[in-house]
C-alpha cells in the first residue's frame, strides 16, 4: 500500500511522526528501515521537528529532579529520580515521563547518572567515583538508546574538572569537552580533551593557552551559537581576579574569551552564571545587598559576540517566594520567562559522594518551600511550578529526535 504513494509524500508524512512511531515504522519494510536510519533522514527530521515546534508553539522542557533517600543498602546511597518532558507553556503540564540508563556497580557507587548537558534530543549523563574516575553516557531518552563514552585519559589525583556538550552543524558531530586543572596554586595549567561521537574517541590532552581558573560555584555551561560557554576567571597582574566567559567553538575546536559587563568583572562577592537566551547568551548575577536581602540581575548580550551589546534585562530584590534566599536561574523559557530554584538546592553537578551534610537534610521540614518557580520578567511576578521537595534540579529546552538511531555503538536500555 505504501508503494502506491509518491516518495515525497511518504517522506513528508514520516517527517511529522515522533521518534517512537518512526521506530515502529522501521519494521514495515526494508526500504523504510534503510531510509529512516539514514543520517540525512535523521538530520532532516530534527530540522522539521524544530520548525513544527516553532510553528505550533509545542516546545518542550526536560526536567530532571533527584533526591537522596538516606537509607543504606550495601553502603550505597539510593536516589529517587523524577524526570519528564513538560510543555513549555503557561500550564507547564507534563508531556511524558523519561527514563535514563543506569551505571553498573563496577562503574559507580550510585547507579543514577546526573545530567551534564542536553543538545538536539541527546542527553549527556555522567557520574564519578571518589578518585574522579568519570563514567559518561550519551543517551536519547525518546528512543531509549545510549552510547557509553570511552574512559578518559588518566590524570592527576586532585583536579578541578568541568565538562561541556555541543553540536557541530557542519560535520553533524556531537562533542563533549573536558577541562581540568591540578588543584594546586603553583600549577595553573589547564588541559582540555574533546570527545567526538563520530570518531568515538577522546583527543589527546592539550594545554589551554588562556590562563584562567574556574568559578567553583557553578559548573553548568551553555551551548549557544555553535559554542560552549562557561563562567571563568583569571588573575591579573595587579592581583585582581577578573571574570569572563570562556567559549569553545565546537566546529573549530578553539577557545576564545567573551568579556562580561565591566561592573561584573572583579567582585568576589557575586555569583555568576551563564545561560542560553535564544541565539545569544544571558548572564545572571546574584548576591546579598547591604540589607542582607537577595538580589538578582540578568543581562543579555543582544548581539552575540558584540560585547558592547550587553543590556540589563532586569534587577530584582528578593526575586523568589522564599525570603533571604538566593535564587538561581536554571533556564530561560521560550516566552522569555526564567525558571528559578533556591541556590542551595540547584548546584546539580556539585553532588559530593562524601557529603556528610546530606543526612542532616533528611529532617528538613521546609523542603516543600524549595520548589521551582517561574519568574515573569515583565510583571516581576513568580508562579510556583508545582515541583518541589527535591535536592537537585536540572531544566533545559529539549527536542525529540532520532539521533543515535544510525550509531552502531548505541544500545537499547
Amino acid at each position: 500500500m505504501a508503494h502506491n504513494f509518491p516518495e515525497e509524500i511518504i517522506h513528508d508524512i514520516l517527517f511529522r511522526l515522533p521518534p517512537k512511531s518512526l521506530i515502529r515504522c522501521t519494521s514495515v519494510c526494508k526500504p523504510w528501515n534503510s531510509m529512516i536510519k539514514s543520517p540525512s533522514f535523521i538530520r532532516t527530521h530534527l530540522s522539521r521537528t524544530i520548525d513544527l515546534n516553532n510553528q505550533f508553539g509545542t516546545h518542550l522542557l526536560l526536567l530532571d529532579c533527584v533526591r537522596p533517600l538516606y537509607s543504606h543498602v550495601n553502603d550505597k546511597f539510593p536516589m529517587e529520580r523524577y524526570c519528564s518532558l513538560r510543555y513549555d507553556n503557561l500550564a507547564f503540564d507534563e508531556y511524558c515521563k523519561l527514563e535514563f540508563p543506569v551505571a553498573s556497580k563496577e562503574e559507580l557507587h550510585r547507579p543514577n547518572l546526573l545530567v551534564f548537558g542536553v543538545c538536539n534530543g541527546l542527553v549527556l549523563l555522567g557520574g564519578y567515583k571518589r578518585k574522579l574516575e568519570y563514567t559518561f553516557k550519551l543517551c536519547n531518552p525518546s528512543m531509549r538508546k545510549s552510547v557509553t563514552l570511552p574512559k578518559l585519559h588518566p590524570r592527576f589525583k586532585m583536579v578541578l574538572v568541568y565538562f561541556g556538550f555541543g553540536f557541530d552543524a557542519v560535520t553533524n558531530d556531537y562533542k563533549v569537552v573536558k577541562l581540568s586543572r591540578a588543584f594546586r596554586p603553583d600549577n595553573l595549567n589547564i588541559l582540555y580533551e574533546v570527545y567526538s561521537l563520530a570518531g568515538g574517541s577522546w583527543s589527546d590532552p592539550l594545554s589551554l593557552d588562556h590562563i584562567c581558573t574556574f568559578n567553583r560555584l557553578h559548573k553548568l555551561h551553555a551551548f549557544v551559537n555553535g559554542a560552549i560557554h562557561w563562567i571563568a576567571e583569571r588573575n591579573l597582574a595587579d592581583g585582581v581576579d577578573e571574570y569572563f566567559i570562556l567559549a569553545f567553538d565546537v566546529g573549530s575546536d578553539s577557545f576564545h574569551r567573551i568579556m562580561v559587563p565591566k561592573n561584573f568583572r572583579s567582585s568576589k562577592l557575586h555569583q555568576l552564571s551563564v545561560s542560553g537566551y535564544g541565539k545569544s547568551i544571558a548572564l545572571c548575577r546574584h548576591y546579598f545587598i547591604d540589607s542582607f536581602e537577595p538580589y538578582l540581575e540578568i543581562w543579555v548580550m543582544k548581539e552575540y559576540g558584540m560585547e558592547e551589546s550587553w543590556t540589563k534585562l532586569t534587577a530584582l530584590i528578593s526575586p523568589g517566594p522564599k525570603r533571604n534566599c538566593l535564587y538561581w536561574p536554571l533556564c530561560f523559557r521560550k516566552s522569555g520567562d526564567v525558571v528559578l530554584v533556591p541556590i542551595d538546592r540547584c548546584e546539580y553537578d556539585e553532588y559530593d559522594e562524601d557529603d556528610e551534610d546530606d543526612e542532616n537534610d533528611e529532617n528538613d521540614e521546609n523542603d516543600d518551600r524549595y520548589g521551582l518557580v517561574c519568574l515573569d520578567l515583565v510583571s516581576k511576578q513568580c508562579t510556583n511550578l508545582g515541583i518541589d521537595g527535591y535536592k537537585q534540579y536540572y531544566a533545559k529546552s529539549f527536542v525529540e529526535s532520532l539521533v543515535l538511531l544510525d550509531n552502531t555503538d548505541a544500545v537499547s536500555y
